[in-house]
């Protein structure tokens, strides 16, 4: 592991702080975590619900605890969501397609900065599962002038996310969903 992001040495509840860019470098979505830990999949984050979140023009406040895992080396960052009482969050599991997560570290703590390349696969709490956003992948593939290994690599990620969840792979099996429970006020 990069030494520049968490291990298993790190304490819990280290803030993490995720940056996502567009291709283009310009801001996407900001998200403020706490560390739940680090195992074999990767970095396991938390956002208790009622946290804060935005990209340029919309912010929101998190509905439920939601955790999100950043594997190594991947091309796709997972949140696992609690369900929402007032069913207006929809989706259980929420995958977003990117660019492998770049570390740093300073006194704040951990920033993990990605380019959401726009895919993300989605599995409702219904159990719906689709790849979404592939109109504004196409879109940005033109505007972002995407380099056509980006592509490949992008549409193979969704179509391997897809698979797992569909197939209930780890940690789609229910492993995210257990880390729900270390999330504490």
């Amino acid at each position: 592991m990069d030494s520049a992001q968490p291990d298993a040495q790190t304490p819990i509840g280290t803030p993490v702080h995720l940056d996502f860019r567009k291709y283009d470098g310009s801001e996407h979505w900001q998200e403020h975590y706490s560390l739940l830990g680090v195992d074999d999949f990767g970095v396991w984050l938390g956002m208790e619900a009622g946290t804060p979140f935005a990209r340029p023009g919309m912010s929101v406040v998190a509905r439920t605890n939601t955790v999100r895992l950043l594997p190594p080396g991947a091309r796709w960052a997972a949140c696992f969501n609690a369900p929402d009482p007032g069913r207006l969050l929809k989706a259980h599991i929420y995958v977003d397609i990117t660019t492998p997560v770049q570390w740093s570290h300073d006194a704040e703590g951990f920033h993990a900065r990605m380019v959401d390349v726009d895919l993300d696969v989605v599995e409702r709490f219904s159990g719906e599962l689709f790849i979404d956003d592939e109109d504004e992948f196409a879109d940005h593939t033109v505007e972002f002038g995407y380099p056509a290994d980006l592509v490949e690599a992008t549409e193979a990620a969704a179509r391997d996310v897809l698979a797992a969840v569909r197939e209930r792979r780890p940690p789609f099996d229910g492993t995210g969903d257990s880390w729900l429970t270390r999330i504490r006020p």
